[in-house]
């Protein structure tokens, strides 16, 4: 992934320009990964972008529409 594409993912979901710059800046004297990154995020009151926990997540945050039926022969 590509610096374009970090300022991207964090552009589509509404982070400020602000953040996105510093949290670039810490990234280029760190090194990137996307952990980091999620944790400065995270840091300044925003959701994780890039890593998934999924012990977290609940039923809920699966696909509901999934239906089985659709995949019988």
């Amino acid at each position: 992934m590509t610096i374009a594409d970090i300022e991207f993912e964090m552009n589509i979901h509404d982070v400020a320009e602000k953040d996105i710059s510093e949290i670039i800046e810490i990234c280029k004297k760190s090194g990137f990964s996307m952990e980091s990154i999620d944790e400065e995020l995270q840091k300044r009151g925003y959701s994780k972008i890039f890593t998934v926990d999924y012990d977290e997540m609940s039923d809920e945050d699966y696909d509901e529409d999934y239906d089985d039926e659709e995949w019988e022969d």
